[in-house]
């Protein structure tokens, strides 16, 4: 009898134990802070590329206290270029309010890149993903990629058209 009282009592603490271990855990969820990523609700993964002039953007600088938004395309992707008033629209209406805009070329020259963003006259920054860093960290499958981050660097967009205009502003 006095092994079966033991055995008991070890299974009973082993459960309360379990169950203990449950509810803290949850209960630690609901305070965590928003974990780093690439998906909707997570906190922008932080990348450093170089612009057409050679400056480096570090997206965490970048989008710092700012809605952000991310376009990942390429020169010859007709849609990526289908893109380019619109962004340049967004980002003349709504710079003044707070919104960074920035072109993210996937692994192509500088000087393709260069001759698109002039012929098109674009009005905000463009950054070389040479090596497609970015591209693989963000997971970009179909360009063009937009990705809409908010004043605190958590994603709350992510497809392949750019956002509404409403969503833009409601935003900012």
């Amino acid at each position: 009898m006095d092994k079966v009282m033991r055995l008991f009592v070890i299974l009973l603490f082993s459960v309360l134990g379990l169950c203990f271990v449950s509810f803290s855990a949850s209960e630690d969820k609901v305070f965590a802070e928003v974990g780093t990523g690439v998906d909707i609700g997570n906190r922008a993964a932080s990348f450093s590329l170089l612009t057409l002039d050679g400056k480096e953007i570090e997206l965490e600088s970048f989008a710092k206290d700012k809605v952000t938004l991310l376009v990942f395309g390429t020169t010859w992707c007709p849609s990526c270029r289908h893109e380019i008033p619109l962004l340049k629209e967004y980002y003349n209406e709504f710079k003044d309010e707070g919104l960074n805009v920035l072109g993210i070329d996937i692994q192509e020259s500088v000087k393709k890149v260069k001759s698109l963003a002039d012929k098109n006259k674009i009005n905000y920054p463009v950054v070389l993903d040479s090596k497609a860093v970015a591209a693989r960290l963000y997971k970009v499958v179909g360009i063009p990629l937009n990705i809409v981050l908010d004043r605190d660097g958590i994603i709350v967009y992510k497809a392949n058209k750019p956002p509404e205009k409403e969503f833009l502003k409601k935003l900012l």
